[in-house]
């Protein structure tokens, strides 16, 4: 898979609505991606460029991405995006050097 390109902010709200949802514009897409290849730290890395509490929010935050998610109106349910973040902190290796 290629990465999404985030030259063109507008490529967000054309396409990959569940990252125009976010009102952090986190690149969902491409966390996933991560996670799926058990990436946990570059995902939790790349999740902490547009949000500085990834561990928090995968715990409290209100999902607004969720709800717009394409998966949603192809499936029953949408990607649970949320607890993906969460999935991401809490399995994520030592990061001290990278931050």
């Amino acid at each position: 898979m290629r990465p999404t390109d985030t030259s063109n902010p507008d490529y967000f709200h054309k396409v990959v609505d569940c990252q125009w949802g976010c009102p952090a514009h986190t690149d969902v897409p491409e966390y996933i991606r991560l996670i799926a290849q058990a990436r946990f730290s570059d995902a939790y890395m790349l999740n902490r460029v547009s949000n500085v509490f990834p561990a928090i929010l995968g715990r409290v935050c209100d999902r607004p991405c969720e709800p717009v998610c394409r998966r949603g109106r192809v499936e029953d349910k949408p990607v649970a995006i949320c607890r993906l973040k969460r999935v991401a902190s809490d399995n994520r290796g030592d990061i001290t050097d990278r931050l």
